[in-house]
């Protein structure tokens, strides 16, 4: 598609080589955080057996749309306009968690201002910039255990022998009457057949020569007879 796009546009090339921006991504992040929100919303409804419980949903999935888009968005501003973080390389697990905490206060206290007025900012800046700074770091744990487990797997698969085959053990018994041979037995195996080869046609060779002069002496010696009568 971006191929049909006029050679005279480059603004539009490069977005479309970029792909979805930030709020685009952060619409997605919104509607997954919304829709966890709402079913969990609607089981603790549920349980309570909540009389407004259709207000309670709508309102908690409203929430955590608002929450999941702005903590993307703000997440995204911070590491390229405030923390400029470089773009190509990754950042440390100290500065992720810094970023995500950051971000999780300033979308707490801006929503709890919004909602609850100015007493409620620095409840909602506490609250969720601890969850942030949670959050981020227990998926920094996971992330370098699973890393761990990686590279603990590659190094076993590297230096763990192969595994024989039921065939494979059999044949390398030593009760077994065959045995499977290995590439160096089977190539000094092929060696030792072509020399006995090789012999065999030396032999030809000097068995031919010699009936070649046998028969030329006897060709010689009645050539002398019929001389001589």
């Amino acid at each position: 598609m971006v191929d049909n796009i006029d050679s005279s546009t480059p603004g539009a090339v490069k977005a479309a080589q970029r792909g979805p921006g930030t709020f685009v991504k952060g619409l997605y992040v919104g509607f997954s955080t919304a829709t966890c929100g709402g079913l969990l919303s609607a089981l603790v409804a549920t349980l309570k057996n909540n009389p407004r419980s259709r207000l309670y949903v709508v309102g908690t999935t409203l929430n955590c749309f608002i929450l999941g888009t702005g903590f993307y968005v703000t997440r995204d501003i911070f590491s390229k306009r405030v923390f400029k973080y470089p773009q190509g390389d990754t950042i440390t697990s100290r500065e992720r968690i810094i970023l995500s905490g950051a971000s999780a206060a300033a979308v707490g206290g801006t929503w709890g201002a919004v909602i609850g007025g100015r007493r409620n900012m620095l409840p909602g800046l506490v609250a969720f910039g601890l969850a942030g700074l949670g959050g981020q770091a227990v998926l920094n744990t996971i992330e370098a255990r699973k890393q761990d487990e990686s590279n603990m797997n590659k190094d076993w698969s590297a230096e763990a022998p192969q595994k024989e085959g039921i065939l494979s053990r059999i044949l390398n018994s030593e009760n077994s009457p065959v045995r499977r041979l290995t590439s160096e037995e089977y190539v000094e195996k092929m060696r030792d057949k072509q020399l006995m080869v090789d012999a065999e046609i030396a032999l030809v060779d000097e068995e031919i020569a010699r009936l070649t002069k046998k028969l030329e002496e006897e060709n010689a010696k009645k050539g002398v007879d019929g001389d001589s009568t």
